[in-house]
């Protein structure tokens, strides 16, 4: 045995400091983040030594009933910015092609724009070299109003993909 700890030596000397380090770097990194969790805590404690615990509790009591107050008296407000929010168009899927073989640059391309509740629309832009045409389609739904070129199907299945995304 102690001519393996004697052929190892260098070996397990590297390895020992090797776990010394991580260790000294784990326990730094968990007194930063004791230190982080500590600092609301800090305040609070801060308050009770200057007014005194039942002060600072009534403090925060009243800071929750207004708090509740002020739900109560804007909760018409939240729910109307939550109908208007339903109808914004949340969901896009946009894509660009070459419509035609002799135009370069993905001129083309079809957007599609829903909302959460799957309505919105369709809009093909098609790039040639002596014109250009535009389609627009609705989607109410989740159905589109007409059969969908391989790109508009392209761009409404990134729309819906986007729609069922969780929101940040």
């Amino acid at each position: 045995m102690d001519r393996f700890f004697e052929s190892y030596a260098g070996v397990l000397t590297l390895a020992a400091l090797l776990i010394a380090a991580a260790s000294l770097v784990l326990a730094v990194l968990v007194i930063v983040d004791l230190r982080r969790l500590k600092r609301p805590f800090r305040g609070m404690a801060a308050v009770y030594e200057k007014k005194g615990a039942e002060r600072a509790l009534e403090e925060l009591l009243r800071g929750i009933d207004e708090n509740r107050e002020f739900l109560r008296t804007h909760s018409d407000d939240i729910k109307r910015i939550f109908r208007l929010l339903a109808a914004c168009y949340s969901g896009t899927g946009l894509v660009k092609y070459n419509a035609f073989e002799d135009i370069g640059g993905m001129q083309s391309y079809s957007l599609c724009m829903l909302t959460r509740e799957k309505n919105g629309y369709i809009l093909t832009n098609l790039v040639g070299r002596t014109s250009t045409r535009g389609y627009a389609l609705d989607v109410r739904d989740g159905k589109p109003s007409r059969n969908l070129s391989d790109e508009e199907k392209e761009a409404y299945d990134i729309a819906m993909k986007s729609l069922s995304q969780p929101e940040a």
